[in-house]
């Protein structure tokens, strides 16, 4: 089950992520989002429910995985808000993570069940070593089935782009040891 749920609002700080047509701030309406969405996640499911970023101020990217796989989520959520030139893009867009470029021999180590290292006083024991880069391929599966479960959701309440979810190699997820969505 789903105990641990982090929310990462998107940018912050120097960051202001795209700007909207009347001045508001990516980085703005993803903190207020993740704030609602953390309370709202909060009362219905009972999850404890945390944010990469309560304020305005800058996180390197992979920190905002790195606390994710700290606090043992089970699931991590990043928020964006886009903006665009052209008048005819619009809708909201749920990606998960695409790994293409990764090679099989990357893809079978992050996917292997553990590897025995000697241990102090001898003997070895069984070990998870995972490429950082390549924490997140383990999930893939359940990253994808995350992404059209928040697909279908947000469908009934707004309106989605014509490519509703997408693959993308956003740095924000390669690092999360979880079912990540942005």
């Amino acid at each position: 089950g789903v105990r641990t749920i982090v929310i990462d609002p998107g940018h912050g700080g120097d960051e202001d992520g795209a700007k909207g047509a009347r001045g508001t701030l990516e980085k703005t309406l993803t903190l207020a989002v993740a704030r609602r969405l953390k309370s709202a996640l909060e009362t219905r499911l009972g999850a404890r429910v945390l944010l990469t970023r309560d304020d305005d101020r800058t996180l390197p990217l992979d920190e905002r995985a790195a606390f994710a796989n700290n606090n043992k989520a089970d699931v991590f959520v990043s928020l964006h808000a886009n903006a665009s030139l052209r008048r005819t893009a619009a809708g909201a867009e749920v990606f998960f993570l695409s790994l293409d470029r990764a090679d099989e021999e990357a893809r079978r180590v992050a996917e292997s069940e553990g590897v025995a290292m000697p241990v102090f006083g001898g003997g070895t024991r069984e070990i998870d070593v995972i490429l950082w880069e390549m924490a997140q391929t383990r999930h893939l599966v359940q990253s994808a089935e995350l992404a059209k479960a928040i697909e279908g959701q947000l469908r009934t309440a707004v309106p989605m782009s014509l490519r509703p979810l997408q693959q993308a190699p956003f740095r924000v997820l390669v690092g999360a040891n979880m079912p990540a969505v942005l």
